[in-house]
C-alpha cells in the first residue's frame, strides 16, 4: 500500500468516528456535541465547529463525496441557526478561525466577507495588531495568524502583511525562533504552544513569504527533536487542537516550499500522524501521541478527536506533496 492510500485509510477512519460520536442532525441542520459524556455530551462550541467545517472541506479535497458535501451545508446551517444569523462571537480569535472554515466552504459567501471586514476594522492602531476579544488588551498569535490568513486574499492584504509581520517583531523568541503566544499591557506572554507556530507557518505561505515560513519549520523541528519528533500535547478542552493546527500548516509548507525545508515539514505531520495511530483505538485517538487512547477525561473531547483527524488528513496534503 502506498503512502497517501494508506493516509487516505486512516483519515478515513478518523472522520468517520468523529461524525459517528459527536455529529446530530435534526433534519435539514446539524451540529456537533463537544463531548461524548458529561456536560460537553449537550453543549455547542463555536471554535471547534469551525475547525469541524474546515477539516471536512479537507476531506471532501481529498476523497470527493456528495454526502460530505451535504453535512457541510447542514453544519453551516447549524452555525447560522446558534448564531442567531451574525456568524459572530465577541472573540475575534474564534470569528477568524470561522473565516477561514468559511473560505473553503463557500469562498464567495456574504459570511466571509463580513468576517473579514470585521476583523480588518478591529486591527488596533495604536499597537498594529488584532485583540484577543472585544474589549481585552491581550494581543495574540491566535488571532493575528488565522486574521492574517483570512486577509491576505481580500482587498485587506497590506493588513495581512502588517498582521504577520507584528506577529515576527513581537512575539519571536529570540532564542528559539519559535512564536510565543501573545502581549498584555506591555508584557509578553511566553508560553510557546503548537498552534502559534502553525498560524505564523500558514500566515507567511498565505502572503507569499516563504523565507518566514521555512524559518519557523525549523524552529519546530528543533523543538520536537529531543522528543523524536512528536509535538508537545495540550491536553483537552482547546487544547486539543493545537497540534492539529500546526500539522494543517505544516502540511501546507511541505506542499508550497521545496527542498529540505519541504521534507522536514513533511516528516514532522507524518511522525505524529503515526503516532496517533499507534495509540488509536477503533477510531478513537489520544491526545497526547506518546500514550494511548483512554475511555476517559480528555480524550472524549471532540476538540481532542477533530485534533488527530486534522492530523491525518494533513498528512494526506503532505504525503501527496512529497510523492508529486
Amino acid at each position: 500500500m502506498d503512502a497517501i492510500a494508506s493516509a487516505q485509510e486512516r483519515a478515513a477512519v478518523a472522520e468517520r468516528a468523529v461524525i459517528a460520536a459527536y455529529v446530530h442532525r435534526y433534519g435539514p441542520v446539524a451540529w456537533a456535541h463537544a463531548a461524548t459524556a458529561g456536560d460537553g455530551a449537550h453543549t455547542w462550541h463555536y471554535w471547534w465547529h469551525a475547525h469541524l467545517v474546515h477539516v471536512l472541506c479537507e476531506a471532501q479535497h481529498h476523497r470527493p463525496s456528495p454526502a460530505r458535501r451535504r453535512l457541510v451545508d447542514d453544519l453551516l446551517r447549524g452555525v447560522t441557526l446558534r448564531t442567531a444569523g451574525s456568524w459572530t462571537t465577541p472573540f475575534y480569535d474564534d470569528i477568524a478561525w470561522m473565516g477561514l472554515a468559511l473560505a473553503e466552504a463557500r469562498p464567495s459567501g456574504r459570511a466571509r466577507a463580513r468576517i473579514a471586514r470585521i476583523l480588518e476594522r478591529a486591527v488596533d492602531p495604536d499597537v498594529g495588531a488584532l485583540p484577543w476579544r472585544t474589549g481585552s488588551v491581550l494581543f495574540n498569535a491566535p488571532a493575528n495568524g488565522p486574521a492574517a490568513m483570512v486577509l491576505a486574499p481580500s482587498r485587506h492584504r497590506g493588513r495581512a502583511a502588517q498582521l504577520s509581520a507584528w506577529i515576527a517583531a513581537t512575539l519571536d523568541d529570540p532564542a528559539t525562533g519559535l512564536v510565543r503566544d501573545g502581549i498584555e499591557h506591555g508584557v509578553v506572554r511566553s508560553e510557546l504552544w503548537t498552534y502559534n507556530q502553525g498560524v505564523a507557518v500558514g500566515a507567511a505561505l498565505a502572503l507569499g513569504d516563504t523565507d518566514r515560513a521555512a524559518t519557523v519549520v525549523r524552529a519546530v523541528e528543533r523543538w520536537c527533536a529531543a522528543d523524536d519528533g512528536l509535538f508537545p500535547a495540550a491536553g483537552g478542552g482547546d487544547g486539543g487542537l493545537f497540534a492539529g493546527i500546526l500539522a494543517r500548516y505544516l502540511a501546507a509548507a511541505a506542499r508550497i516550499l521545496t527542498g529540505p525545508d519541504a521534507a522536514r515539514a513533511g516528516r514532522l505531520v507524518h511522525r505524529n500522524a503515526e503516532a496517533l495511530w499507534a495509540g488509536s483505538r477503533g477510531g478513537r485517538f489520544p491526545a497526547d501521541p506518546r500514550r494511548s487512547v483512554r475511555e476517559e477525561g480528555e480524550d472524549l473531547d471532540l476538540s481532542v478527536q477533530l485534533g488527530a483527524w486534522i492530523t491525518l488528513e494533513a498528512d494526506v496534503t503532505a504525503a501527496s506533496a512529497l510523492t508529486s
